[in-house]
């Protein structure tokens, strides 16, 4: 009866994370006005970003309070204009056309013995095609935090925004991807 006490007062709530990842692009002219039909597409297998415990099964679930994929198009549509390219909605027929898949942002824990583990990754895909020539690349990040007590939403949601905006800097890093819309 004590331990089923314990395990009730150690219920974790829902927690809904404001999705607001803060990346900074470096202004360029290497898109010199091109063009560039845009799109993001959400594909991970669930809207749900993970659970926050894992001693005694799945505890509560983190959510996302905004959409995934209109916050990536968002941030993206942002760095290409600062990359000095026009952007334009999709449309399978442009070239240059750009478009990204967000395959995955995930939080999990891990139980350890002395401290326990929060795993949060992100990994997004983007597909630039330019004159029947395609640019394919897939960009990851994965963080681990070793932690003694179960961190709050505001923790966890920062996590959750660093490792995405870690993911869209992989993004406005690669000079191969923008010379490859560009045509250069």
């Amino acid at each position: 009866m004590v331990a089923a006490l314990c395990a009730a007062g150690c219920a974790f709530n829902p927690q809904s994370a404001k999705i607001n990842p803060n990346v900074e692009v470096a202004a360029a002219d290497i898109g010199k006005g091109v063009t560039v039909a845009f799109r993001v597409v959400d594909e991970r297998a669930s809207k749900s970003l993970g659970n926050r415990g894992a001693a005694l099964g799945k505890a509560a679930e983190i959510s996302s309070a905004d959409d995934v994929a209109v916050v990536v198009h968002t941030r993206i549509a942002e760095g290409l204009r600062k990359k000095g390219f026009t952007v334009t909605d999709y449309d399978e027929s442009a070239s240059p056309r750009f478009s990204v898949e967000v395959r995955s942002l995930e939080y999990g824990t891990s139980v350890g013995f002395w401290t326990g583990g929060v795993k949060v990754q992100s990994a997004i895909k983007g597909v630039a095609v330019r004159d029947g020539k395609v640019f394919e690349r897939m960009y990851r990040s994965d963080k681990e935090h070793r932690v003694v007590v179960v961190p709050g939403a505001g923790k966890n949601e920062q996590w959750i925004n660093e490792t995405l905006a870690d993911v869209l800097a992989q993004v406005f890093d690669d000079v191969g991807l923008f010379r490859h819309m560009a045509g250069q």
